[in-house]
Formats: C-alpha cells, sequence, structure tokens
C-alpha cells in the first residue's frame, strides 16, 4: 500500500504540474484577450488579471489537497484576502510559496524572474497583472515595490531572495528592509512551514516525500517599522537593523516550528 500510494502522489504530482503549465496557457490565450477588452483604465484590467491568477492558483492548491498530495493548515488566513496596502514577507521553503499565498488573495502584487516577465507565454500575463521583473537594477526595484504599496496594493516579498536549504537557518538580504523604509506601510509576516520537506531549492519536483506532506501558513499579527527600530537611524544602519530584526522575527517564530533559529 505504501508503495502504491507513493506511485499514486509522483503520477500525481506530475500530473498537477502539466495542469499548471495548461492552466497558464489557458489565462494567455482565453483570460487574458477577455480582460483587456473589457471596460475600466489600467488599474481595473490589473485587479482583474490578479484575480483571475488567484482562481487559477486556488484550483492548482484544491488539486493538490484533494489527490492526497498534500494537506494544507490555515491560520489567520483571512488577513491575506483583506491585505490592502501592506508589505506581506514570507520565508521561502517550498517552490508553490508564492501560489499558495496568491491563491488566497485576490489582490496582490509580486516580483517575477525576468525570464516569467518576457516568456511568450505568461508575459503578457504577468504585465498585465501589474507585476514587477526582477531585471531592474536594484534601485528601480525598490522605487517600483514603494510604488505598488503606495498604490494600495499588497505585495509579497521573499526576503531570503531564494528558496531556504531544509535544515538550514535564514538568510535575509536588505531588500525587504529597503522597501519598508521606503514606503513607511504595515508589515504583515507570514510563517510558511513544510513537513516532509520537498519541493525545496535544488530538489526536482520528481523527488517526493515518502507521505503527503502537511503544508502551514500562519499570519502573524502586522508591525511596523517603528516596532522593530529605533527611529531616526541614519540610511544604512536604519536597513541593516531592520534586516537584523526581520530574520530575527522569523527565525524566533519558525522555532516555535521546530525550524532552525540561527
Amino acid at each position: 500500500m505504501r508503495k502504491l500510494n507513493y506511485l499514486w502522489r509522483l503520477v500525481m504530482t506530475g500530473l498537477a504540474f502539466s495542469l499548471f503549465s495548461v492552466g497558464g496557457l489557458a489565462i494567455t490565450l482565453l483570460a487574458f484577450p477577455v480582460v483587456r477588452l473589457l471596460p475600466g483604465g489600467r488599474q481595473r484590467r490589473r485587479q482583474r488579471m490578479q484575480w483571475v491568477i488567484h482562481k487559477m492558483f486556488g484550483l492548482f492548491v484544491g488539486f493538490m489537497c484533494t489527490v492526497g498530495i498534500m494537506r494544507l493548515h490555515l491560520k489567520n488566513a483571512e488577513a491575506l484576502s483583506q491585505a490592502r496596502g501592506v508589505l506581506v514577507l514570507a520565508n521561502h521553503p517550498t517552490l508553490i510559496d508564492v501560489v499558495v499565498m496568491i491563491s488566497l488573495m485576490p489582490r496582490s502584487d509580486c516580483v517575477v524572474k525576468a525570464a516569467l516577465w518576457n516568456s511568450p507565454f505568461l508575459g503578457g500575463v504577468v504585465r498585465a497583472a501589474g507585476y514587477i521583473s526582477n531585471a531592474k537594477s536594484s534601485e528601480e526595484l525598490v522605487d517600483a515595490c514603494v510604488g505598488a504599496l503606495r498604490e494600495g496594493g499588497a505585495l509579497i516579498i521573499f526576503p531570503e531572495g531564494t528558496r531556504t536549504q531544509p535544515g538550514q537557518p535564514l538568510r535575509f538580504l536588505r531588500g525587504a528592509a529597503h522597501i519598508a523604509l521606503g514606503s513607511d506601510q504595515p508589515i504583515l509576516p507570514v510563517v510558511l512551514t513544510c513537513d516532509p520537506p520537498t519541493l525545496s531549492k535544488g530538489r526536482p519536483w520528481y523527488d517526493i516525500p515518502p507521505r503527503r506532506f502537511e503544508y502551514r501558513l500562519e499570519v502573524k499579527s502586522p508591525l511596523s517599522v517603528n516596532q522593530l527600530i529605533a527611529p531616526d537611524l541614519p540610511d544604512t544602519l536604519a536597513v541593516r537593523r531592520l534586516t537584523d530584526a526581520l530574520q530575527t522575527h522569523f527565525a524566533l517564530e519558525l522555532a516555535v516550528h521546530g525550524q532552525p533559529a540561527n
């Protein structure tokens, strides 16, 4: 039975990612042209496309849960669905983190890889959704993120910049701190865990765990910059102190779940 269960989950995982690709193509060929033709300005088109992506990601997550690949545990997730004008920061244990989060957020902005931004299949979609390309210079990227927050969007950022290696401590980059200081918007921490580890950095999709993985998402209480660092620090020092404070905050939260704290 264990071997059959493993084979079932392996086949279903491959099918899930195949359906994800097909869904992306369907959005490009069907939903994108419709959204472009509907009345309304740029902002309205962005919101509609974000809603379409939100629904597609919800179907993907629902499929993975239904066929026994994963079990999803949510705590305070309604804070994501209602998030507006907040910097949503999360740790990054798996490949599907942004998918799970956007599936819970009808409106959200995020940073996407340049390869996706320029993709002939999905490039038009992510541009229409108002997502931000990481091909920009560091200064331009921060300015674009700050602008998205000031327009009232909820911006998803993974401060690590890449997925965490299982069993390794967090290492936050300074981009999230630059955005938080530049926008002066609330910070909404989201703590993610996956047990057993899967879809982590350097691990192919077919390297599945011996059992269905438990994916947990918990939205914590909002934070402000002034809660984390002293006011009126010089810019360089403020960025460094805020990065350290955010990293410590997440490390302590993860330690509750048995993850490395430092």
